[in-house]
């Protein structure tokens, strides 16, 4: 019965911190995503909710490339499969443009892998907005 008790109050404080950490990321003034390797969205905070103009439901399981400008997708791809392949020369920070509503929003992308046991298992984007003449 100890054991039990002893499980239980580990788990309600795990489940304490991950509450804590996901309230710090909901509520980063920055703008966040987080997406599988493939780059399809598993999270996005309040702020990247704003920057996209989106609601956050309708960005969830989304690709993230949809949410790129047309005339620069092929890129996004092309730098999402060299850094889900921990490709060392891949770039982590780039200039990228966004579709949202009737709007092109220039954004800096900046990421990084998160790791698993068995290797990347998704990756954390920090959304900048920029003026547009810095694609």
């Amino acid at each position: 019965m100890t054991a039990w008790l002893e499980l239980k109050a580990r788990f309600e404080e795990l489940a304490g911190k991950h509450r804590h950490y996901f309230e710090f990321f909901e509520r980063a003034p920055q703008a966040y995503l987080i997406t599988d390797t493939q780059g399809c969205i598993q999270e996005a905070n309040g702020a990247a909710v704003d920057v996209l103009q989106r609601r956050k439901r309708d960005l969830r399981a989304r690709p993230f490339a949809a949410l790129v400008a047309p005339d620069q997708r092929g890129s996004f791809r092309r730098k999402l499969q060299a850094l889900a392949a921990r490709d060392p020369a891949a770039e982590r920070c780039w200039r990228t443009i966004v579709v949202a509503p009737e709007l092109r929003i220039a954004v800096k992308l900046t990421t990084r892998l998160i790791e698993g046991p068995q290797g990347p298992r998704g990756i954390a984007w920090l959304l900048e907005p920029q003026p547009e003449s810095q694609p």
